[in-house]
């Protein structure tokens, strides 16, 4: 903020020096009214005006430094004293800048009010649009809007000379009240700014000399108008009163500056030579005071590269090592993710004929970095052709968004036909970034509102049936979500669809090698196609089934068993499901949490504890009893000896307990969960269920069909601690099967972590 006052300051300064000593004294008063008002607003604009200047990122070179270590370095400790002043400054200049304003406001009121107070409480006269006012008060005639003010008793006596009212007429005819007021509120709010107050005076001043020109214009004596002007300014009685600051008065200062100009004559060369020496001088507070933004962006460059005869590598005129050639290329083309480098980056190979075979090696590692747009031509065909070097892609030396750009109208030209080839007349561009981010008309547009949209966009092509949409996916995209755009497009009798993206998900039972092209195929232009297995007819059935059991149960309150099985049967079938699925299928189930583990009684130390012990084993009777191993008492040597006698039914205890389902037996009673008083009471059944056990669940899916899972859902990806996009991640799965694969939940949002090391559950 300091910055800019200063700056709009100095701006005031510069113009007000050109004004003072270019066009002061020149008798171009219509300019210079326009000059001075116009040089206020744009002093406090052109410190605003910023500059956008985009820079191009250079490639840097890694740099290694090393350092010695041998002798260590005395490094004194930098100690730095902040003081805390006891006095907040801030506080206090604010106070007193509010103060300022607060007073120079409620003069401007004060002076308005005086003036108003002038109007209504003195008798006035109507001149054509003009109100003359007249006073009691021996005030110099000042004139404010459309309103004269002029003493009653030398109005009525005629005393007052026609040039005199001719004067005051120039001001309210040509509104220079209007200036002064403009003024006024700027010294209102700028009240600290000395020029403020200088300019003030100055348009002030500027009015007289319109006023004196057009006295003079109508053919009054200069001596004779002079003399009456320095018969108001020697009257003594005119002293005693004072006109309102806001207001023109006749008896302004600089009555010598005045007289000088009434002889002067610009000449109209001279008025254009002096507006021509404006210009530089706008020029130059333009660069010197207004903002500059320097903006570092990427631009896309073709990567090419010779294979000489010897066999050596060069790319961009220097040479690069085989081995090191994907590092540069990546250096050169820097923070440009994958999709950028696969859909933009062009790489060009100008090989020697002796050299045929390192072309293979080279396609080798510009592909392994991503680059699919590769391009490769000897030398001799260069010769025949009459080419001189490479020849620079469309794509190259252009930012990622320029590029985008042609690509998108590239689009256009290929699909200006529909599927039977005839001309469409609109082609509706969609944009989807994710799942919850649709573009249109460089809008965000909710999935509900796109046909919309579109209807305003192109009214015309949707009355004709002539309508054509892509959509152009820049992530992962899913085909129910495609589906659904689909669906609304189809609504507005689109007559061909095609989708773009980089990798598509879609369900393994629809994929098909070839399918016949008809009006209503949608088109799939895809990098990568993910097929996914997604729930089948019987697995929905089971499904529904079970969910509208549990949903009715749960909504009619009371008592409800819920088994794990069920719960973990709904939830992997609920995982498979496609976004259409679940859209038709049950509502998930929202089932309450199951009740803790009741607590072990706590036993004093040196205390008998209360709990019956149990029961004494029985002696087994017979061999199957004993085979059982059930633990028997002690026996006599002559007792006959049994088969194994460990402690068989403690372990067959632990094992229940350990693998109890804390669903089977214990029936909640959801009232009591949610807080609502029940008067039923807990009760546990070993009833048979009224319905089959379902099946156990299919084996869990493997972490590569977790992570496609997660992705949909919109989790964060970690790899080894470091944060991956989900394709990244997905990527990493694909070529690794020994990734571990381990998911939480944090502040609400999924997070897979993806590791070499084995997982530990904590």
């Amino acid at each position: 903020m300091e910055i800019y006052l200063l700056k709009s300051t100095a701006c005031m300064g510069i113009f007000l020096l050109f004004y003072k000593l270019l066009l002061e004294k020149e008798s171009m008063h219509h300019f210079k009214r326009f000059f001075l008002l116009t040089a206020v607003i744009v002093s406090f604009i052109i410190p605003q005006i910023v500059f956008t200047e985009y820079v191009e990122i250079e490639p840097i070179t890694a740099v290694t430094q090393i350092k010695s270590i041998n002798e260590p370095q005395n490094i004194p400790p930098v100690v730095q004293a902040i003081e805390k002043s006891p006095m907040n400054w801030y506080l206090i200049l604010w106070t007193i800048y509010g103060l300022g304003v607060a007073g120079f406001a409620f003069r401007f009121m004060f002076n308005l009010l005086k003036i108003w107070k002038r109007i209504r409480n003195n008798p006035k006269t109507k001149h054509s649009a003009i109100y003359r006012i007249l006073l009691k008060e021996q005030l110099a005639p000042h004139t404010f809007l459309k309103y004269i003010f002029l003493n009653k008793q030398k109005f009525e006596t005629k005393s007052i000379p026609n040039s005199v009212l001719l004067h005051e007429e120039t001001h309210a005819i040509q509104r220079h009240s209007l200036d002064v007021l403009f003024l006024e509120v700027l010294q209102v709010v700028f009240w600290f700014n000395p020029l403020i107050y200088v300019y003030k005076k100055t348009i002030k001043l500027n009015h007289e000399f319109l006023a004196d020109s057009a006295v003079l214009n109508g053919q009054e004596d200069h001596l004779n108008y002079q003399n009456t002007l320095l018969s108001y300014l020697s009257n003594d009685s005119f002293n005693t009163y004072q006109s309102v600051g806001i207001a023109n008065a006749i008896n302004y200062s600089s009555i010598k500056k005045r007289f000088i100009i009434m002889k002067k004559q610009t000449s109209k060369k001279g008025i254009a030579i002096r507006s021509l020496l404006l210009l530089p001088v706008l020029a130059l507070m333009l660069y010197g005071f207004s903002q500059k933004n320097v903006i570092a962006q990427n631009t896309i460059k073709d990567i090419n590269i010779e294979i000489t005869k010897t066999g050596d590598l060069l790319m961009n005129n220097e040479p690069v090592a085989l081995e090191k050639l994907s590092t540069e290329v990546l250096r050169t083309n820097q923070n440009f993710g994958p999709y950028i480098i696969k859909n933009y980056l062009t790489a060009h190979i100008l090989y020697d004929e002796n050299q045929y075979g390192l072309i293979d090696q080279v396609q080798t590692e510009l592909a392994a970095i991503g680059i699919s747009n590769i391009e490769h031509f000897s030398k001799r065909t260069t010769n025949i052709f009459g080419k001189n070097g490479f020849q620079a892609s469309e794509y190259h030396g252009k930012t990622v968004d320029e590029a985008k750009l042609i690509r998108k109208n590239n689009v256009f030209n290929e699909h200006k036909t529909d599927a039977n080839n005839e001309p469409l007349l609109e082609i509706a561009w969609i944009e989807v970034k994710n799942e919850n981010e649709i573009w249109f008309n460089n809008q965000l547009v909710p999935l509900s509102k796109l046909n919309e949209k579109i209807k305003v966009k192109f009214p015309l092509a949707i009355e004709n049936n002539k309508l054509s949409a892509q959509i152009y996916a820049t992530e992962i995209i899913n085909s129910g979500f495609t589906d659904a755009i689909t669906k609304e497009l189809r609504k507005l009798k689109t007559k061909s669809i095609t989708i773009f993206s980089d990798k598509y998900i879609m369900p393994k039972n629809e994929y098909e090698e070839t399918v016949e092209i008809t009006p209503e195929t949608v088109i799939l232009k895809t990098n990568d196609i993910i097929l996914q297995e997604i729930a089948t007819k019987k697995q929905l059935s089971t499904y529904n089934a079970l969910a509208k059991k549990y949903n009715t149960m749960i909504s009619e309150g009371g008592n409800i068993r819920i088994l794990k099985s069920d719960v973990d049967q709904l939830t992997y079938i609920y995982g498979l499901m496609s976004i259409e699925q679940k859209t038709t299928a049950e509502p998930f189930p929202e089932f309450p949490e199951p009740p803790p583990a009741p607590k072990a009684p706590k036993v004093a130390k040196g205390e008998k504890s209360n709990i019956p012990p149990p029961p004494a084993p029985k002696e087994p009777e017979t061999l199957i009893e004993s085979s059982l191993n059930f633990p028997a008492p002690p026996r006599s040597p002559d007792a006959p000896k049994t088969l194994n006698t460990t402690n068989y039914a403690s372990n067959q205890l632990k094992e229940i307990i350990k693998n109890q389902d804390p669903y089977d037996y214990l029936t909640l009673d959801t009232k009591v969960i949610n807080g609502i008083p029940s008067t039923k009471h807990t009760w546990y059944t070993l009833d048979k269920p009224s319905s089959p056990v379902a099946p156990s669940p299919p084996t869990p899916p493997s972490p590569l069909d977790y992570a496609i899972d997660m992705a949909k859902k919109g989790a964060t990806f970690f790899y080894e601690g470091k944060k991956v996009s989900s394709d990244k991640a997905i990527d990493l799965l694909k070529k690794n099967k020994e990734l571990n694969i381990e998911s939480r939940e944090k502040n609400g949002k999924a997070e897979v972590l993806i590791t070499k090391e084995p997982v530990t559950i904590r």
